[in-house]
C-alpha cells in the first residue's frame, strides 16, 4: 500500500516572511537589551522607554500580526491605541505639553475612520465590533480622564473626543440593536 502525502505546498511568502521575522528578532532583542543600559550609562532623559515602545509596536504590528482578528478594523484600532501611548510616553518622558492637544485629535481621526469602515461594510465587519468597540472605551477613558485631571484652556479636544465616541456607540446601538446583545453576549460569555 503507497501512502499519499497530501500536505499543502508551503507559501513562498510565507517562508521568507519567517526568515525575516527569524533574522530580525536578534538585532531587536540586544536593541531592547542595550537602550536601557546605555540609557543609564548616558544619563538624562529616558528615551529607552520610548524606544522600547516603538520596538513593541514594530513587533505587534508588522513582524507578529494577529492570526486570530486580522482585519482592517482591528489593526488600525491597534495603530491608533499604540500610537496614542507612544505620544503619552513622549509627552511624559521627552517633551511634555502637547498631550492634550495631540493625542485627542489622533483618538478623534482614529474614531472616525474606524467607524467609516466599520459602517460602510456593516454586513461583514459587524462580526468585528469588538475592536471598535475597544477603541471607543479607550477613547472614553482619555476624554473622561483628561477632562478631570487638565484644568487648561485647550480641554475642547477632549470633550469632543468623548462626544464622537458616545455618538458612534449610539450609532452602533441603533444600528446593530438586538445583534450587538447577541455578540457582547458570545463575546464575553454573558448568559
Amino acid at each position: 500500500m503507497k501512502i499519499k502525502i497530501t500536505y499543502p505546498k508551503a507559501d513562498k511568502i510565507k517562508m521568507e516572511y519567517k526568515k525575516f521575522i527569524n533574522i530580525v528578532k536578534w538585532p531587536i532583542i540586544i536593541a531592547i537589551i542595550m537602550c536601557p543600559i546605555v540609557n543609564l550609562v548616558t544619563g538624562g532623559k529616558a528615551w529607552s522607554i520610548i524606544v522600547l515602545w516603538s520596538i513593541y509596536m514594530f513587533w505587534k504590528l508588522i513582524a507578529s500580526p494577529d492570526l486570530v482578528e486580522y482585519n482592517r478594523i482591528s489593526q488600525f484600532v491597534k495603530l491608533i491605541i499604540l500610537s496614542s501611548i507612544l505620544l503619552v510616553l513622549i509627552n511624559i518622558f521627552l517633551a511634555p505639553g502637547f498631550m492634550v492637544e495631540v493625542v485627542p485629535n489622533v483618538l478623534f481621526g482614529g474614531l472616525i475612520v474606524a467607524a467609516i469602515l466599520f459602517f460602510t461594510d456593516l454586513d461583514r465587519q459587524k462580526h468585528n465590533m469588538k475592536p471598535l468597540l475597544a477603541l471607543i472605551f479607550y477613547s472614553t477613558i482619555i476624554s473622561i480622564i483628561g477632562l478631570s485631571v487638565y484644568s487648561g484652556e485647550n480641554r475642547w479636544a477632549l470633550a469632543v473626543l468623548g462626544g464622537v465616541a458616545v455618538v458612534i456607540l449610539l450609532a452602533c446601538i441603533i444600528v446593530l440593536k438586538d445583534y450587538l446583545l447577541e455578540e457582547l453576549k458570545k463575546r464575553f460569555h454573558i448568559n
